[in-house]
């Protein structure tokens, strides 16, 4: 692979069907009877999988644990970015995250970490941020197990996927304003024209939010701007360009992450930042997208998708350490000396799929979904990490902010890390259908590695896989379906040991089984299912050498997991999870660490959120919302101690007049204070001492929003 990144020529969209758009009459009351009917037809609950995730059918038809968020629910809870949205979906969490600017990119499901998907198309590479916003999002799709049919080449835990906002059957007039706790000032706009049979149609949402953190001196703001432009040549050929812009800013540092021992953590003031001052030189993330996209269906059987998409990733963060390079601590008379830190890093990917679609029969009762394609993929960081020249002496007692930014920005030679990888796959997977009640998905994909040059070392050889998929599924009537699988995973790692030593490929092993139902004339799905992962040739960091990773042998999770989407009725809406996870290392070259559970994996997880709404007029309703999040047992990297699990309560109140709406939500209404993440070390800063090193939830916050639909 040439170092200069290929040429996207690739094209794709999402399949549309189209309609002419209907006049719609100028009498106030009329539009406002057209936005009520508009309403109601949203679902909390998703029907089908999304076309971007390649296999077609009934989300109770499909052999594997998918939960799909829609849009309509992360309005109703306030989300604004992914880690908002994910309590929505069993067994996933936020992992140990240590910057403003990368909480999604630290997600875990099923005890391993969560590849992110935009479109069906990697997102992120190997380091660096991520960024997202509500929005660009029109539904998230959470695909627990390795998910063949997506990418093989992810992680066998699971993967999160987006699916963007683009032009819809209606044109879409709406602005949002929202304010709310810790200086929240959010404007956003959503505008869109409805898809045409024959010509051209758009999307453009903006945003721009700044907010304080509960955190002392960090101050951010974030600017989002996505217009799609699609033209459809007839109802079965369209083409679409998409471009994404997500820049975050961050005054007076970048880390959220606290340093104590038992004595103090939980205990200190919650705004103490030690690792910010307000003359820090400003942190930012930014994040470009541009997606290409061609789709055309040839008849009412056969489709053709293609689409690719370049993104890079360019991240810079100040932040401050103690000089014994931990992050700030302190002597036994409360001093320490503060050092500079700067971090550089960008990432880049190239991603470029083609596929088709196809339905046929054999015989008179067994039929055929076919999916067939062909993915590249392509990504590369250059990561920099320098330290100031001078330190700062600091008096925990008598603190004094106010750096001289001049002396902060003078850095020693900063370290160089290139990470790059570069793979192709091809794939094949069928979905048979026998006597409407058996269902059996199999196939699999062939993927290479081409060989990449990591921090000038030697090329690694090529490294190829077959990732075979067997899913069957039975129906028991129209709404209730039983289904095994089996599926793998594998990852090539780019990268070397501290000794220099290349890593060999990760290989995933999952076996599912579970049950689905539909409810309520199919307005509510329930799923359970048990899953056993077996991940070869693990990861992890060398706690021994910071800043290097080691290969362990084996890890393991086993689980089970319950979700719980929809309506009860037109009044009532749940969505309701619960996971048990229990990830451990089985195979080690340390003996000693076989048995010990993997870091920032909670034992047990349960979400929940109700809300009941009370109609006042045809075109006006009242809801009330209430929601919960517990977490229980949260492993560390210390063997057999775990972080203090917490029960975090919300709540929230909506006005929907049909052309405009208030909505009022309310986050850790009992203003408990917790362990969002984190982990504790024995000796890490001083010999025998217990450090702990935690991101701290927010305390009670509200934040409000009203809008208005033209």
């Amino acid at each position: 692979m040439k170092k200069t990144l290929p040429i996207l020529i690739s094209l794709y969209s999402i399949t549309v069907s189209s309609y002419a758009q209907h006049n719609t009459d100028s009498l106030r009351k009329q539009r406002l009877q057209e936005i009520v009917v508009l309403e109601k037809k949203k679902k909390l609950k998703a029907d089908s999988m999304a076309p971007v995730l390649r296999l077609e059918g009934r989300l109770l038809e499909i052999p594997q644990s998918l939960v799909s968020v829609t849009n309509e629910l992360i309005r109703e809870q306030g989300g604004l970015e992914m880690k908002d949205i994910i309590r929505n979906a069993s067994g996933v969490k936020i992992g140990y995250n240590s910057s403003v600017f990368d909480a999604s990119a630290a997600a875990f499901m099923r005890g391993f970490s969560a590849d992110q998907f935009v479109n069906g198309m990697p997102q992120r590479s190997t380091m660096g941020a991520i960024t997202d916003d509500a929005a660009l999002i029109e539904r998230v799709d959470f695909v627990k197990g390795p998910a063949g049919f997506l990418l093989s080449s992810g992680e066998p835990g699971g993967s999160m996927n987006i699916t963007t906002k683009t032009p819809r059957q209606q044109k879409v007039r709406q602005i949002e304003a929202a304010g709310g706790s810790f200086g929240l000032w959010r404007i956003a706009a959503d505008a869109g024209s409805a898809v045409q049979e024959h010509g051209f149609s758009y999307r453009l949402n903006v945003v721009y939010q700044q907010q304080n953190s509960f955190q002392d001196f960090i101050k951010t703001k974030k600017y989002v701007a996505a217009p799609v432009i699609q033209y459809n040549f007839s109802a079965r050929t369209a083409i679409l360009a998409e471009y994404d812009l997500i820049r975050t800013t961050s005054e007076g540092g970048s880390s959220i992450t606290k340093i104590g021992t038992e004595a103090d953590i939980l205990k200190d003031r919650i705004g103490n930042n030690y690792a910010g001052d307000p003359n820090l030189p400003q942190s930012s993330t930014q994040s470009q997208s541009v997606r290409l996209a061609f789709n055309h269906r040839f008849n009412d059987h056969w489709r053709l998708s293609v689409q690719s998409k370049y993104t890079v990733t360019p991240t810079t963060v100040w932040y401050l350490i103690s000089d014994n390079y931990s992050l700030v601590n302190f002597d036994s008379t409360n001093i320490t000396r503060r050092l500079p830190v700067n971090n550089s890093i960008t990432g880049r990917v190239a991603a470029a799929q083609v596929y088709m679609n196809g339905s046929f029969k054999t015989g008179r009762v067994i039929q055929h979904n076919l999916v067939v394609g062909l993915d590249y993929n392509y990504s590369k960081d250059n990561f920099f990490n320098a330290y100031g020249q001078y330190a700062f002496t600091f008096d925990r007692m008598h603190p004094q902010y106010g750096l001289n930014t001049d002396s902060v920005r003078m850095l020693g030679k900063p370290a160089l890390i290139v990470r790059e990888n570069n793979w192709t796959s091809a794939f094949a997977y069928n979905t048979t259908r026998i006597n409407t009640r058996w269902i059996v998905n199999y196939g699999g994909r062939f993927t290479l590695n081409t060989p990449v040059t990591t921090n000038g070392k030697q090329p690694q050889r090529d490294e190829t896989a077959f990732s075979p998929r067997l899913g069957i599924t039975r129906l028991l009537g129209d709404n209730t379906s039983v289904y095994v699988l089996y599926d793998q995973s594998f990852i090539p790692q780019s990268g070397v040991d501290f000794a220099g030593n290349n890593f060999k490929p990760m290989r995933g092993n999952s076996i599912e089984a579970g049950a689905k139902r539909e409810w309520f004339q199919r307005k509510l799905i329930t799923s359970v299912a048990a899953y056993r992962i077996i991940k070869n040739n693990l990861l992890t960091s060398d706690l021994e050498h910071p800043g290097f990773r080691r290969q362990i042998g084996q890890a393991t999770s086993t689980g089970a997991e319950v979700d719980v989407t929809g309506r009860l009725s037109n009044r009532f809406s749940i969505s309701a999870n619960y996971a048990y996870t229990h990830a451990i290392t089985s195979k080690d070259a340390n003996k000693e660490n076989e048995g010990n559970k993997l870091p920032f994996i909670p034992e047990q997880m349960i979400n929940s959120w109700l809300q009941y709404t009370l109609p006042l007029s045809e075109t006006s309703r009242l809801s009330f919302s209430a929601g919960q999040s517990t977490v229980t047992r949260t492993a560390t990297y210390t063997p057999g101690f775990y972080l203090k699990g917490y029960t975090k309560l919300d709540a929230g109140l909506a006005y929907d007049a049909g052309k405009w709406y208030v909505r009022i939500v309310a986050d850790n209404l009992a203003n408990k204070r917790y362990f969002a993440s984190g982990d504790m070390l024995v000796g890490s800063v001083y010999p025998g001492v217990s450090t702990y090193y935690y991101i701290e939830g927010a305390p009670i916050s509200f934040k409000t929003f009203a809008g208005i639909r033209l």
